[in-house]
């Protein structure tokens, strides 16, 4: 087991505790969110060993082994035994510690809230007298970091400074830079998850360029209106550089749905979601990836250049090659005005909907 050390940072919250994988050789493969389905987490670990082969040393889950999903005892017993570095979650914090909510960060009154509650029921009765496993959950390191190529990764479930935190596409790049001040000085990059949707970003942070990358989940879709699952590859490159792949892949998505169908205590909106692609709620999220509900995600490719005049980040760059969402944002600006121009489409469509209403009014009067 590899040590737990203490980092410290400039901001104003401490990370968590962290768990020093040391230097990583070669392709790094990250997912999160196995979130009880047993044959995504087959199919990811079939796919790392026969086609990538990538070890399992290389391999790391970014949370949440159980969720949503049917099965969690036995994806919890398969990613168990896997030997894949696995990180703590706030799945894992509250079944390790026995709470008796998810600790998803939900507001109460929202349909992702309602959701949880059944399926959190599910996975406590599911792990009944299988203490083993909440002691496992109990004991994962809640943040990680390794160095790949040079460059120093942490990894973390929501963020540095929340286990339940939502970071999305859309947020701000002022955010992820408060994120990154928590951090001890030398961190290069974050790795994180939570949110269930992949992309990857360069982060200005002063004079050098960091890195923020979610490799998305395995378990449930991406909201993009397919089944697939997703993950991502970090491999080295030329003089310090590093190459951020977000690619997808599939597996027996109808023998997941079926295992749902096939428990009667399960609302069966998660199962249907596994089929459709498209989440059963969305009021969580926000109103850009809201607006991006069933709009295909694309495998894309962040180069983050490599160190240049001995400094531990790349300089900051005008253009990037890799689309940051995997759909069409090129730029903190061009961001910003798809978000206006979002929020435009929101209200146009509000007021053609309040028009239709009105004209079948008028005409049931008429």
């Amino acid at each position: 087991m590899a040590p737990e050390v203490n980092g410290g940072g400039g901001g104003m919250l401490a990370p968590p505790p962290c768990r020093d994988l040391g230097v990583m050789e070669g392709p790094v493969l990250v997912f999160g969110g196995a979130y009880s389905n047993l044959q995504a987490l087959e199919a990811i670990l079939k796919l790392a060993k026969d086609e990538l082969h990538i070890p399992a040393e290389r391999i790391i889950h970014t949370g949440d082994v159980v969720a949503y999903c049917a099965q969690p005892r036995q994806t919890t017993e398969c990613l168990r035994v896997s030997g894949v570095h696995c990180l703590m979650g706030n799945c894992e914090e509250s079944i390790g510690a026995a709470k008796t909510d998810c600790g998803c960060g939900f507001p109460e009154d929202s349909a992702c809230n309602a959701y949880s509650i059944n399926w959190y029921d599910h996975v406590t009765k599911e792990l009944v007298g299988r203490s083993d496993l909440a002691t496992w959950m109990n004991e994962m390191p809640r943040r990680l970091e390794f160095t790949l190529n040079g460059r120093r990764l942490t990894v973390v479930h929501g963020s540095p400074r929340n286990i339940s935190e939502f970071i999305w596409p859309s947020t701000p790049v002022s955010e992820l830079q408060a994120c990154f001040a928590v951090l001890p000085e030398n961190i290069d990059g974050i790795i994180n998850g939570h949110s269930g949707l992949p992309y990857a970003r360069l982060v200005p942070c002063g004079s050098r360029q960091k890195m923020w990358l979610n490799a998305g989940v395995i378990g449930v879709p991406a909201n993009d209106g397919t089944s697939r699952g997703w993950y991502a590859l970090l491999t080295p490159t030329g003089h310090g550089g590093l190459e951020i792949s977000i690619r997808s892949f599939e597996y027996d998505v109808q023998s997941a749905a079926d295992a749902i169908y096939a428990t009667p205590q399960l609302v069966r909106g998660y199962a249907d979601s596994l089929l459709s692609g498209v989440w059963p709620s969305h009021d969580i999220l926000p109103l850009e990836e809201q607006m991006n509900t069933g709009v295909p995600l694309q495998e894309s490719t962040l180069l983050w250049p490599g160190q240049e005049n001995g400094s531990n980040g790349a300089k900051i760059v005008t253009e990037k090659k890799a689309i940051p969402n995997g759909r069409d944002t090129l730029s903190e600006q061009s961001s910003r005005l798809r978000r206006q121009a979002t929020a435009a489409v929101a209200v146009v469509s509000v007021g053609v909907v309040a028009t239709l209403i009105v004209r079948v009014w008028m005409t049931r009067r008429s």
